[in-house]
């Protein structure tokens, strides 16, 4: 029965884990489908105008071009109908900002969420392993403090990771970036 209910507790835990993992996915798919569908609005906006800023260059090459030309250059016309989709790509572009804004927010926290979950499961195994004699208190305070230093300079591995990733840095500059900020 024991075994049971141990077997229920883990089919449980790994339950809750699936539908927070799937919750979280969720919400990100989601704002990067709103930034995406956003940029898109942005960019049809764009390309709409682009026929109107055309007219204006043909407008004001014919008038550069016709010397003895007594008209003003004037383009009011374009300008004033141009005018609703400049004010509506501005209004996109603030979301746009906003929007990216919010999920680089958001991808911080879960990446802070994520560092602490890591650190809680190393101290867990840490703390049974110390409860079984199979660490020293010596070599448990040692561990227990790099799990610490990975929690506390989260933000500042994984910048060293993205360095590594994007082939700024070599693998044994990071490695030796890693380990003076662990120790």
């Amino acid at each position: 029965m024991d075994l049971f209910n141990m077997a229920t507790k883990m089919a449980k835990e790994v339950s809750n884990s699936v539908v927070s993992m799937g919750s979280a996915l969720t919400n990100t798919t989601r704002e990067q489908t709103e930034l995406a569908n956003l940029k898109i609005q942005k960019s049809a906006l764009e390309r709409k105008m682009e026929s109107q800023y055309a007219e204006i260059g043909k407008k004001y090459i014919a008038y550069i071009s016709n010397v003895f030309n007594a008209q003003p250059f004037d383009v009011q016309d374009i300008l004033d109908a141009m005018k609703p989709n400049l004010e509506k790509l501005t209004e996109i572009e603030g979301q746009v900002a906003e929007k990216e804004k919010q999920v680089k927010a958001n991808n911080a926290e879960r990446d802070k969420k994520r560092a602490q979950e890591q650190f809680e499961a190393e101290k867990k195994k840490l703390d049974k392993a110390k409860e079984l004699d199979i660490l020293t208190e010596e070599e448990y305070e040692a561990k227990i403090s790099v799990a610490q230093k990975k929690l506390e300079n989260y933000e500042l591995l994984h910048k060293v990771e993205m360095q590594y990733n994007m082939d700024i840095i070599t693998k044994e500059e990071y490695e030796e970036k890693v380990r003076n900020i662990l120790h």
